[in-house]
């Protein structure tokens, strides 16, 4: 094959979004409209940062300010993978003071760009939650880690680590998709349910309890600390 076409053939193929390709290798089960819905589907916000790759599970960096908000609402707290617990106002702080790092928990965040296909997927419920793909816009990109990403652009942080998730995270994941304004912004859950949320999904009865604070008041409202 002459070197000019095969270059042409590469070039066309990293411009496909990454649905094409998978139904192209024979993965999925996409009916003609949706893949052509996919192939139609204005991917043009590129907000890269040395990275051009979306393919599942592939990491790159992202500026922080162009990455939407797939949920209406988040927690300003969550549990570690050691069973403990944080806050998001502790993680700003901590960007904060170590200005050249990167949180050294949590990992990159999960981010995926929404595609015209996906709201066949239609709405999904859970934990009380009903999001749907349609609440999302089309070629924006969102994530679906969203305290990590709120505490980088309270701490001023320009890009932020990202991995893009794979189209089956996605899709069990729509539930979340809840927001109202297409991504732009997101509000801290009012107290009284985040204490509900806490009670019912993290334990029984929190251990050491969450008390309300007024700290973060400037920027997420009443959050919440653990008590000594």
């Amino acid at each position: 094959m002459p070197a000019a076409l095969h270059a042409d053939k590469k070039k066309l193929y990293l411009g496909w979004p990454i649905v094409a390709l998978i139904a192209l290798l024979g993965f999925g089960s996409w009916s003609g409209g949706n893949l052509a819905a996919a192939l139609n589907s204005p991917a043009v916000d590129r907000s890269y940062v040395g990275a051009d790759d979306e393919s599942a599970g592939t990491f790159c960096r992202l500026e922080a300010a162009r990455i939407r908000y797939s949920q209406s609402t988040y927690s300003l707290y969550g549990k570690t993978e050691e069973g403990g617990f944080y806050s998001v106002e502790e993680n700003i702080q901590w960007l904060k003071d170590h200005p050249d790092e990167d949180l050294p928990w949590g990992g990159p965040i999960r981010v995926f760009r929404k595609q015209a296909f996906m709201d066949d997927w239609g709405p999904l419920s859970h934990e009380g939650f009903t999001g749907d793909p349609k609440n999302l816009q089309n070629g924006k990109i969102y994530t679906l880690d969203h305290r990590r990403l709120v505490a980088y652009r309270l701490a001023g942080r320009k890009t932020i680590p990202a991995q893009w998730a794979s189209l089956s995270v996605v899709r069990d994941n729509r539930w979340k998709f809840t927001t109202m304004n297409g991504g732009r912004s997101i509000a801290p859950k009012p107290e009284v349910l985040q204490l509900r949320h806490c009670r019912s999904r993290l334990s029984s009865v929190c251990d050491p309890p969450l008390v309300p604070t007024v700290r973060g008041r400037d920027h997420s409202g009443v959050s919440f600390a653990l008590q000594q």
